[in-house]
């Protein structure tokens, strides 16, 4: 009878702890674990971006480079006043283009001597706020047009063949004849293609996407750029 009362309270008391932790309870959160396939990681949800880092040991003050098809962003820190930076990656809530960011964080000491830099990559994508626009439509002009910068995303994922990828290329090659070999050193991410005013032009473009080290095939797409302005045909 002793063990069987023992028994009894013990079960009772997991109840209790049971009905306590199930009031406890707090919402699910999505866990990325995959650091290798990491687009999620480069995505911006908020346009206040807090940039936080810790201060090498011989350094004395810091310079943050943020570069993005739209120009270059750059301000300086001392060790002794900051080792976060609250970046407003756009104005509004929601942003008005899509870009993909390259940040350098660079180390000096009181007297400019180099002592290292830290990079990272960030992108802003439509998509990440609120609901996006799905045109479901496979064969509809939208698709193979772009008129502005865009944000290109690539993925080991797109090709089941290439599961074990490491890295990526893309390449995106103008009928005119400019190439631009795009090699990146992960299997995930995205890069932004500046389109405008950069000597791209107008016309037909090819895009082709491999991932080196795989039998996976490659992938390719064919975008159109048209003139700017109105055509109007006379006959």
């Amino acid at each position: 009878m002793k063990v069987t009362g023992t028994w009894m309270v013990l079960a009772a008391a997991a109840m209790i702890l049971g009905a306590e932790r199930a009031g406890a309870v707090s919402p699910p959160i999505m866990v990325n674990t995959s650091p290798a396939y990491g687009r999620h990681w480069m995505t911006v949800f908020t346009n206040d971006v807090n940039l936080v880092w810790d201060w090498s040991t011989n350094a004395a003050k810091a310079r943050l480079d943020i570069t993005g098809m739209g120009g270059l962003f750059t301000t300086n820190f001392t060790k002794a006043v900051s080792s976060n930076y609250l970046w407003r990656a756009f104005a509004s809530d929601v942003p008005a283009a899509e870009d993909v960011y390259n940040l350098t964080l660079t180390f000096y000491t009181a007297g400019d001597v180099l002592v290292e830099a830290l990079t990272s990559r960030l992108a802003v994508v439509t998509g990440a706020f609120g609901a996006a626009a799905v045109n479901a439509d496979t064969n509809s002009p939208a698709w193979s047009r772009v008129k502005a910068n865009v944000v290109l995303p690539y993925d080991a994922a797109f090709a089941p063949a290439a599961t074990n990828a490491v890295t990526a290329q893309l390449v995106i090659a103008q009928e005119a004849g400019k190439v631009q070999t795009n090699a990146f050193a992960d299997a995930s991410g995205y890069v932004g293609w500046k389109i405008k005013n950069n000597g791209w032009g107008y016309g037909t473009f090819d895009l082709t996407l491999t991932f080196p080290g795989t039998v996976a095939t490659a992938l390719t797409a064919e975008l159109m750029r048209p003139l700017d302005g109105s055509a109007i045909s006379l006959r």
